[in-house]
This record gives structure tokens, sequence and C-alpha cells, in this order.
């Protein structure tokens, strides 16, 4: 990890349009409305009892690892205050957003338990809205705050896995 040296005229956060978790929910409660009117089951049983639960289980376990590594480097995980260091080490060292990864599996691990179409592609809009609502802006401000720290992270580690 790496401290950051911030100058005077860098601004204090990311600037992320929305926080990732209400993100998250938007698009969760958008594919249930839509299944709840529009019944689109997809997943057989062996993946609504498994593969489902297996991928949300996951994902709670990566976001969970991840934002203890965060606490530790003594940052925080939430886009939308400061940062004051980059992980580099652990699950951040094979991806540079291991938590948003987290969520992409989280919703498709809700989409094949609920058998529903709806949440599954919704995920294609979640991904767009995080790239560019949250992570390019996240990235932005980091190589703006640590410099060759971070540039040097992007070069070596893959945004996504």
């Amino acid at each position: 990890m790496d401290e950051k040296q911030q100058p005077d005229d860098v601004p204090d956060t990311a600037g992320v349009i929305l926080p990732p978790p209400v993100i998250l929910l938007i698009f969760i409660v958008f594919g249930a409305v839509l299944e709840i009117f529009v019944p689109r089951p997809f997943a057989p049983d062996w993946a609504q009892t498994y593969l489902g639960p297996a991928l949300v289980v996951g994902a709670v376990a990566v976001a969970i690892i991840a934002e203890r590594q965060f606490k530790r480097a003594g940052t925080s995980a939430k886009p939308w205050v400061p940062t004051t260091a980059i992980v580099t080490t652990g699950l951040f060292s094979v991806s540079r957003n291991p938590m948003y990864a987290a969520l992409v599996a989280l919703l498709f691990g809700l989409a094949f338990a609920g058998n529903t179409l709806w949440i599954l592609t919704a995920t294609v809009g979640f991904v767009g809205v995080m790239h560019y609502g949250v992570i390019l802006r996240e990235e932005a401000y980091l190589e703006r705050l640590f410099g060759a720290a971070y540039t040097d992270y992007k070069a070596r580690v893959r945004r996504w896995i």
C-alpha cells in the first residue's frame, strides 16, 4: 500500500455518481419488478439450488475480505469519502476492483437463485453504470492523488479479474 500525497487542488473524493450499494439495489429492484410483471425463468433446478447460493456466498466473502484489507491499510472502502492509501496486496493484487467484481457475482447469484432472467440481464447495465459512474471516476481520482504509485499499480493489475 502507498500513502497519499495530496496536492491542495485535488478533490477530496472520487465524485462517484452514487454509492455502489445504492446502484446495486437499484438494479436488483429493477430486475425484481420486471420479474413480477413479466416473469422470465431461465435457470435449471441445480443452478437455483447450488450455483446461485454459491455465487452469493462467494461474493459476500470476497467483499468482507476486501473490506478488511482496506481497514488494515487505514483507509475507507467507501468511494464517497477521502482515500488515504491504495491497497495493492491480497485480493487487490489480482483485481483493482474485487469488491465490484463481487457485486457482479452477487447479481449473478441472485439471478440464478431467484431464477430471474431480468436480474441476470440487469447485470449488463450495472456494469456499465459502475464503469462510467464509479470506476473511471475513482481511477482518475487515485491517479491524481497517488501519481506514479497508482499508474504503476494500474499497469500491473487488471481492472476486474
